[in-house]
């Protein structure tokens, strides 16, 4: 069994720095890319039909990358304002709650793209 147990003295805000900072940095790239993309498609009726069409793998990958980087950036944020803000008697195990539902949700998240992509 995975245990989620973390520890106080093993948090370090450098690597969570850095890593924030590049999710940042490919948001600030891909956000204006989505914008550019979407301008550029023809004009849809439907939703579908828009989505069918932005539905290329470099577009798809690049959106994947995209989620698992507002992800990682969302969880940096929260994480240090849990550890600002919290008290440090009960912090440990919020952390630990955290990690958990993190852990859930990448474990969803890969069904999820397993699934669509096992239907295209």
């Amino acid at each position: 069994m995975i245990e989620f147990n973390v520890k106080l003295k093993n948090l370090s805000g450098k690597k969570a720095h850095v890593w924030q900072r590049i999710s940042a940095l490919y948001l600030l790239l891909y956000i204006p890319f989505l914008a550019w993309t979407v301008l550029q498609q023809p004009k849809f009726h439907t939703l579908y039909a828009l989505a069918h069409n932005l539905a290329e793998p470099i577009f798809s990958l690049a959106s994947l990358i995209a989620l698992g980087f507002i992800l990682v950036h969302a969880w940096v944020g929260l994480r240090d304002i849990m550890i600002d803000y919290l008290p440090r008697k009960n912090l440990a195990l919020w952390l630990t709650i955290y990690h958990s539902l993190l852990a859930l949700l990448l474990i969803n998240s890969l069904w999820l793209v397993v699934t669509l992509f096992g239907t295209l």
